[in-house]
């Protein structure tokens, strides 16, 4: 639970700002955007053949993509930062994964993935 009655539907990577992000699927960007109040800049990227979504937030500058639609797994799409809520938390990845529009515990996604980097 968080402050106003919401959760944290993610998961919070600590990593130098600046750390390279690279995209955990090849899928199509449904969005990218800034929000001052909690997420600063972020990116929404659904999997391809998948009914997952998949969310970063607090980069420090708007996302980076191939081409407005469409990126790939293992591309860069951005960087850790500390935008939105994160300025006074300090440099993180907040990492979400939604399947059918459902937030689920991105964490074995997580684990499973580490051991492959």
């Amino acid at each position: 639970p968080r402050d106003g009655g919401r959760s944290h539907e993610g998961f919070d990577i600590v990593a130098a700002c600046g750390t390279e992000l690279v995209a955990a699927t090849t899928g199509r960007v449904l969005e990218t955007g800034y929000d001052p109040a909690l997420y600063g800049n972020y990116l929404l990227i659904h999997g391809e053949g998948e009914d997952r979504s998949y969310f970063y937030a607090h980069m420090p500058r708007p996302a980076q993509t191939r081409s407005p639609l469409w990126t790939r797994a293992g591309e860069r799409v951005g960087a850790v930062g500390k935008t939105g809520n994160a300025i006074t938390i300090g440099c993180h990845l907040h990492f979400e994964i939604h399947v059918h529009g459902v937030p689920i515990d991105p964490e074995p996604e997580l684990r499973r993935w580490d051991r492959y980097s």
